[in-house]
């Protein structure tokens, strides 16, 4: 099992998914420190690339149930709304039911993963508190101050 030191955070369990060409589409981490799990979502998503690693991120709940999620677009590029019906009728509530309650939401700078965010962030009330910051900084302030 790796350690990783990003932050001064100690986190475990760095878990990544690639595309076909071999690049990383998506990374987990669950913080052992903080307890949630953090991920960022790179380059250009889909439909099948955001379930699978939705499917990754239920897997990591199921392993090590915790209340928080932090989500990073930094990376991201595009939109992904496509994908928000999934999110939103299949992940969200499977999430809800294996402890995950709050979803800290960094934007991705493009005005087109922004757009998707305001298509989720409606469609998740009543499933998960989903708040959106545009820095990893305020958005883990956010997250621990509701974990404590």
């Amino acid at each position: 099992m790796k350690i990783i030191t990003t932050s001064g955070i100690v986190l475990k369990e760095k878990r990544e998914l690639k595309k076909a060409s071999g690049d990383v589409f998506f990374e987990a981490y669950y913080d052992t420190t903080n307890h949630y799990i953090f991920c960022s979502w790179i380059g250009i998503q889909s439909l099948e690339t955001v379930m699978m690693g939705g499917g990754l991120l239920l897997s990591i709940l199921q392993e090590r149930p915790c209340a928080g999620l932090l989500n990073s677009n930094l990376e991201l590029i595009g939109p992904w709304e496509v994908a928000v019906p999934y999110l939103t009728k299949k992940w969200g509530p499977k999430a809800k039911e294996l402890g995950l309650q709050y979803f800290a939401h960094v934007l991705s700078p493009g005005i087109f993963g922004q757009r998707s965010y305001k298509v989720f962030r409606e469609e998740a009330k009543g499933i998960l508190r989903v708040k959106a910051f545009q820095d990893v900084e305020t958005a883990e302030d956010w997250l621990l101050l509701h974990l404590g």
